[in-house]
């Protein structure tokens, strides 16, 4: 039944933020302002976050570091299109993103 449950929440937050942000804010935001990597590898790792991944397996699929990863989480966090699930830091994404939107 939990995992029902979960699975509605993830499609309910998945809507709310297409309807409200829009998949290109989103992804606009996923690929801008990136000093290391390329902007499709950061548009996969917001893809990983799944609330199971740790940012260090979400760093190397862009080619940077877990510090560097984190301070991208950590303003994608600011700008709410990711959530912290648990004290252990891994995050989840709103919703899954095109390769190209």
């Amino acid at each position: 039944m939990s995992e029902v449950l979960e699975q509605q929440n993830k499609v309910i937050i998945s809507l709310l933020a297409r309807r409200t942000l829009g998949v290109e804010h989103i992804d606009k935001i996923v690929r801008s302002h990136k000093k290391k990597g390329r902007p499709d590898d950061f548009v996969k790792a917001y893809n990983a976050l799944d609330g199971l991944t740790s940012i260090t397996e979400i760093a190397k699929i862009v080619g940077i570091t877990r510090q560097g990863m984190s301070s991208v989480l950590q303003t994608w966090e600011e700008e709410g299109i990711v959530y912290k699930v648990d004290k252990a830091g891994t995050y989840a994404g709103l919703l899954k993103l095109p390769a190209k939107v």
